[in-house]
C-alpha cells in the first residue's frame, strides 16, 4: 500500500496524491461508527461461545446496519454543506464513504477469520489484494488516466474483494467446525438479538474510549487540505503518513502485541516497570526509523528535493511518540489498573484543545506547522500517559506498604 501511495505522489502528482489521502482520512473517520469497535467484542463473544456462527452472523448484521446509517448520514451532510466542506473536489467525496465500508467490513471478517486460528489465510488475502491494487494503480498510471476518485474506487475493489474472500474462508472454517450447533435453517451465520444489544452496548464504551486516538489524529490532512490545498497535503503525507503506517504494522501490530501479551500474564506493577524501562529504548529505535523512511519516501516519490532536515527530525520525534502513545494505550488497557480511567480522562479533555492546535498549525504553518501540532500533541500524550503510569505504581507501592507497617 505504501508503494503504490508514493507511486502515485511520483507519477501523478502531488494534487491526486493529496486529495486521495483525505478521502482516506475521511473514510477512516466514517469507520468509527461503522465499525463501532464490533470487530473487538465479537471476536471475544467468538472465544467464549459455542454458537460462532451465531456470533458472526449477529455481528455482520450490526455493521451492516451501521454502515447503511452511517453512509446514509453522510449522504445527507454532502447534500446540505456542498461547497463548504473543507475539500477541494467536494463530488469525490462520496468515494470516502464506501472506502470506509468496505475497510469496516474487512477488519471485522479479518478479526472473526484470525480468532478461528485462520491466520495464514488471512494474512495471505491482506497481502494479493494489496498486490492487486498495486498493480490496477500501475495500469492506471501507465495509461495515464488518473485521478484520486478512480484511486479510491481501486482500493474500495480491493477491500471488498479482501472482505469478500474473508468472509468465504471464515463461512468455510464455521461450516466445518465440530463444535457448537449448526444455527437455523441450515445457515451458517445466525442471529441473536440479545447479542445485537450486547455488541452496541458494548461497543459504545470502546468507541468513546479508544476511538478518541483515531478522531485526534484523523482531522490533520482535512484541516490541511483547507488551509493549504491537496499538495500540501500530499506532502505532509510523505513526511508522516508512510511512517504512521509502517510503525504501526512494525510496532503498534507486532512488537507491541508481544509486550502486551507479556503484560497480560502479569501484575500491573510489573507491567509498569516494564513500560517505564524500555519506553526510551522504544522512542529511540521508532524515531530513528521514522527518519530514515522519510527521506526513503521522499526519494522514491522523486521530491527529494522537499526534503528539509529540521521537518524530518520533527516528524521522526512526532510519529516515535505516536506509536509509542498507541501502544502505551494498548498496555493500559490490558492492565486497567495501571491508570486506564485517567488516561481516557486525559483523551476526552486533549480533544478539542488538539484539534484547536492542529488547525493553527495548518493555518499558521502549512505543512511544516502541522508537523509541529502532530509532534507536540504526540510528545504532550506520551508525557501525561508515562506520568499516568508512574502514579498508579507509586499508589500501588503505597498501598502494599501500608499492611506491613500496620503489621508491624
Amino acid at each position: 500500500m505504501t508503494v503504490a501511495s508514493l507511486a502515485i505522489a511520483r507519477f501523478d502528482g502531488f494534487d491526486a496524491f493529496g486529495t486521495l489521502v483525505t478521502l482516506q482520512a475521511v473514510g477512516v473517520i466514517l469507520g468509527i461508527p461503522m465499525l463501532w469497535g464490533v470487530h473487538v467484542n465479537a471476536s471475544r463473544a467468538m472465544a467464549e461461545r459455542a454458537d460462532a456462527g451465531v456470533v458472526a452472523g449477529t455481528a455482520l448484521a450490526v455493521v451492516a446496519a451501521a454502515c447503511l446509517l452511517t453512509s446514509a448520514a453522510f449522504a445527507g451532510l454532502l447534500t446540505l454543506a456542498r461547497g463548504v466542506l473543507p475539500v477541494a473536489a467536494a463530488d469525490g467525496l462520496g468515494c470516502a464513504a464506501g472506502l470506509g465500508v468496505s475497510a469496516t467490513v474487512m477488519t471485522l471478517a479479518e478479526s472473526l477469520l484470525r480468532i478461528r486460528g485462520r491466520q495464514v489465510l488471512a494474512s495471505g488475502l491482506r497481502l494479493g489484494c494489496s498486490g492487486g491494487y498495486l498493480v490496477a494503480v500501475a495500469a492506471v498510471l501507465a495509461a495515464r488516466r488518473g485521478d484520486a476518485a478512480r484511486y479510491a474506487a481501486l482500493l474500495t475493489v480491493a477491500n471488498a474483494a479482501c472482505a469478500v474472500l474473508m468472509l468465504a474462508g471464515l463461512r468455510r472454517a464455521l461450516g466445518g467446525a465440530s463444535a457448537g450447533p449448526p444455527a437455523r435453517g441450515g445457515r451458517v451465520f445466525g442471529w441473536d438479538g440479545g447479542l445485537a444489544r450486547t455488541l452496541l452496548r458494548e461497543g459504545w464504551v470502546y468507541s468513546t474510549g479508544q476511538s478518541l486516538l483515531t478522531l485526534l489524529f484523523g482531522f490533520d490532512v482535512i484541516l490541511l487540505m483547507r488551509a493549504s490545498g491537496p499538495a500540501a497535503v500530499g506532502l505532509y503525507a510523505l513526511y508522516i503518513g508512510s511512517c504512521r503506517r509502517v510503525i504501526g504494522i512494525l510496532f503498534t501490530d507486532s512488537l507491541a502485541s508481544l509486550l502486551i501479551a507479556a503484560l497480560a500474564k502479569g501484575r500491573s506493577s510489573a507491567g509498569g516497570r516494564v513500560v517505564l524501562r524500555y519506553a526510551p529504548w522504544f522512542l529511540g529505535l521508532a524515531g530513528l526509523g521514522a527518519f530514515a523512511l522519510v527521506v526513503v519516501g521522499l526519494a522514491a516519490a522523486g521530491a527529494l528535493d522537499r526534503l528539509v532536515p529540521g521537518w524530518a527530525v520533527l516528524a521522526a520525534a512526532g510519529c516515535a511518540a505516536h506509536a509509542l502513545v498507541i501502544v502505551l494505550f494498548c498496555v493500559l488497557t490490558v492492565q486497567p489498573s495501571l491508570g486506564l480511567a485517567p488516561a481516557r480522562a486525559a483523551l476526552a479533555v486533549a480533544f478539542l484543545p488538539g484539534l484547536a492546535v492542529q488547525a493553527a498549525g495548518a493555518v499558521a504553518g502549512g505543512v511544516p506547522g502541522m508537523i509541529a501540532a502532530f509532534a507536540v500533541l504526540n510528545i504532550a500524550l506520551v508525557r501525561w500517559f508515562l506520568a499516568v503510569i508512574r502514579r498508579a505504581m507509586a499508589g500501588a507501592g503505597h498501598r502494599t506498604r501500608a499492611p506491613e507497617q500496620a503489621r508491624g
